[in-house]
């Protein structure tokens, strides 16, 4: 099913919103192709080709590369690479479930409510890390 163009999500959408003070939220490569304007085929070919620079993601969530909104706004496609810290590594979702023995999603859940598992420090879209 195809979304009409007047229905599709802008950029807008996904820009952190002013409330979430202290959360850190990452944008995956499909947020930042929206983000920028640029199709995410041709932002995947672009990162992993060398006919224009794609700056490395700040964090990494299991398998999932992250960008910081600045780092997007401050990226231009041909634009000039510019130094990028050392991406940061987090355990995802199982990585942590399994670190507890492997409890079900729910039960995870249940025990970061209550506390008996800390709550996960980054977001990339809608993917939890926590620290390693």
């Amino acid at each position: 099913m195809r979304i009409p163009a007047n229905r599709m999500p802008t950029a807008a959408a996904y820009r952190p919103d002013s409330r979430d003070a202290g959360i850190r939220r990452y944008f995956g490569l499909v947020q930042f192709a929206l983000i920028v304007g640029v199709p995410a085929s041709r932002l995947c070919s672009w990162r992993h080709g060398t006919h224009i620079w794609v700056p490395s993601p700040d964090i990494q969530v299991g398998d999932h590369p992250g960008w910081s909104m600045a780092c997007i706004d401050a990226w231009v496609p041909g634009g000039d690479p510019f130094l990028r810290p050392p991406v940061v590594q987090f355990a995802d979702t199982a990585a942590i479930r399994a670190r507890y023995h492997g409890m079900p999603a729910s039960t995870l859940w249940a025990c970061i409510g209550d506390g008996t598992i800390p709550r996960p420090v980054v977001w990339v879209d809608n993917r939890p890390g926590w620290l390693l």
